[in-house]
């Protein structure tokens, strides 16, 4: 009786354990997170059928107990702060004045367009997207198209 009660109070150890590394070390819920749990259950269900329906219920209790104080300590305490983003993203995208830019206007590549990239095009820097393949940096371009805030443009054959 007293080796079950040693073995009940050690798999109770041992998820209280594995369930505090879960927690504090390991966020999600992973290998130490189950294992803690079917330590725990594990502990119950023998001290119900190795040592007492007492010892199984008093088990019962401080299983549960364990379990109530890990989770307030974890929803209350400063535990999920080491893992949760608290910064803000306070950046803002440049807003281009498509007004002015036409359909015909010419520029040179900026970077290279592997599809999308920068065109200097009536001496403003702007991100173009190639409608015809890639297009190498510092070679002419053309807008073809202007569509909302995207401007489309193709390699020209002759240069400016």
């Amino acid at each position: 009786m007293i080796m079950g009660i040693g073995i009940v109070a050690l798999l109770l150890v041992l998820a209280t354990v594995l369930m505090v590394v879960e927690v504090v070390f390991i966020p999600g819920f992973g290998f130490t997170g189950i294992a803690g749990a079917l330590s725990m259950v594990g502990s119950v269900l023998y001290a119900f059928f190795e040592v007492s329906n007492l010892a199984g219920w008093i088990t019962l209790v401080v299983a549960g107990m364990v379990c109530i104080t890990l989770f307030m300590w974890a929803l209350y305490g400063k535990t999920l702060d080491k893992v949760a983003l608290t910064k803000n993203i306070d950046s803002k995208v440049e807003v281009v004045d498509m007004s002015k830019f036409a359909v015909g206007d010419r520029g040179i590549a900026k970077t290279r367009l592997a599809l999308v990239g920068e065109a200097v095009i009536n001496g403003e820097t702007v991100e173009v997207k190639s409608e015809m393949g890639f297009i190498n940096e510092g070679e002419p371009v053309e807008i073809l198209r202007i569509v909302g805030g995207s401007i489309f443009v193709k390699k020209l054959v002759c240069n400016l």
